[in-house]
């Protein structure tokens, strides 16, 4: 974080009006001038972002917020007592805060205003201080987060909230995300949604699962996993019939499957046999006859997902390739089955100083690597972000191990988080080059 120049020089930097900071005049202004974040390009490689927060509750005497963390995905520390956050501009209801970015950056942010009473420093007094405090402190203050007043791009959803969306310069192009934000896809006619129940008696669950088809026979059955994340709100299906429409991914069938809730998502995602066995066995079937009534047939199964289920549809991948050949994992939780790994990864690093040259005990990359399965011949298209750290290193490990044991992989990073923003693009790019039209 680097707020060691005032405001008023940053906003001449940014060739914003610095004239009576605060006042409604000045407000007016900021919002007519540009599309926020403010960003200011630099010869190394890097940007300079500029982000402003205007206080609702007005300046500094009558708010009660006390502070107000900048959340930006993949940038700001989750695991600390001193998080990101802005700074108030003298006792005005402007708050801002200026960032160093890779200008190839791609992520989602949010305001998290905060009361006195909430404050990392005084919550940390009243408890033991622990790491499991502040995880315990920062997914309660999370639930507040705001999206950028002052952003216009299409709000992200994610777990915890609403976030807005930072596209910096050099950032890769976006296949058709770029017209679904512009609003030129709203009118676009996509195909009505199939629904169909899945009873799941072997996991003692029923939930409701959506078929999408840019299709209008026979075609591949691309699985979505945590589905109710890619519905037609998030612009997703339009997305899909339109790269479709121009000729960049095969028409195919879309089998949306929502989690039920995290603990459910945890247990059936983290390569759980009974989960895998009741959708060949009992959900598809179903989507098959669905689709035969209206004249179309499956020729052929892709999986995808992101964290856990980046993991889950490579393990479809490889005990049930009877079905699924071809594999999109988005930011894979290849620390996987080793939770402690992630939970606490300084002490896990102190424990293992090899931590980062072996894969996980019992891991698929593990089991692969001793030749206990076999990966020969599996499309895979895998990605992860940069700043995603030890999931980095975990999806290295993967990917060279699965390569040197004859899948068909392909690797990309991507300057980003583990973030949806992030994800959508890349499941457009992995649908391209497995799927290609």
């Amino acid at each position: 974080m680097n707020n060691a120049l005032s405001l008023d020089n940053l906003l001449t930097q940014f060739h914003l009006s610095s004239n009576a900071i605060g006042s409604s005049r000045w407000w007016n202004n900021l919002t007519k001038s540009a599309a926020a974040p403010f960003i200011k390009a630099q010869q190394d490689g890097c940007c300079r972002v500029l982000f402003i927060w205007r206080d609702p509750e007005g300046e500094q005497y009558s708010s009660l917020t006390s502070s107000v963390i900048l959340n930006v995905n993949g940038l700001t520390h989750h695991n600390t007592w001193q998080p990101s956050c802005l700074v108030r501009y003298k006792e005005s209801d402007v708050w801002f805060a200026c960032l160093t970015i890779d200008a190839k950056w791609r992520g989602s942010y949010c305001f998290i205003p905060i009361q006195h009473h909430q404050s990392p420093a005084l919550t940390k007094q009243r408890c033991d201080g622990s790491r499991a405090a502040q995880r315990r402190w920062w997914l309660e203050v999370v639930k507040q987060q705001q999206v950028d007043p002052l952003n216009s791009g299409s709000s992200i959803a994610s777990g915890w909230g609403l976030s807005s969306p930072l596209h910096l310069p050099n950032a890769p192009e976006e296949l058709g995300w770029n017209e679904w934000d512009q609003g030129t896809l709203n009118n676009l006619p996509i195909a009505e949604n199939i629904l169909v129940n899945w009873p799941a008696t072997e996991l003692n669950r029923e939930r409701q699962c959506t078929i999408f088809s840019t299709a209008a026979g026979s075609a591949p059955l691309v699985i979505l996993l945590d589905g109710e994340k890619w519905g037609a709100d998030t612009g997703t299906l339009s997305v899909l019939q339109y790269l479709t429409n121009i000729n960049q991914i095969n028409a195919a069938h879309y089998l949306l499957i929502p989690s039920i809730d995290n603990k459910t998502r945890w247990q059936e995602l983290s390569c759980y046999q009974p989960f895998w066995q009741s959708i060949t066995e009992l959900l598809l079937p179903q989507v098959e006859e669905q689709l035969s009534q209206r004249g179309q047939s499956v020729t052929e199964y892709l999986v995808a997902g992101q964290s856990l289920g980046g993991l889950s549809a490579v393990y479809a991948g490889i005990y049930f390739r009877q079905y699924f050949s071809k594999v999109i994992s988005l930011s894979g939780s290849f620390w996987w089955p080793e939770i402690e790994r992630m939970q606490d990864p300084d002490a896990f690093k102190v424990a293992n100083p090899e931590w980062d040259k072996t894969a996980p005990k019992n891991s698929l990359a593990d089991r692969v690597s001793n030749s206990e399965i076999s990966v020969a011949g599996l499309d895979i298209y895998q990605t992860v972000g940069n700043a995603e750290k030890q999931l980095r290193v975990y999806n290295d490990l993967h990917y060279k191990i699965f390569k040197e044991k004859g899948a068909n992989i392909t690797y990309q990073t991507v300057e980003g988080g583990h973030d949806w923003l992030s994800w959508r693009s890349s499941l457009m790019n992995g649908l391209v080059t497995l799927l290609p039209a």
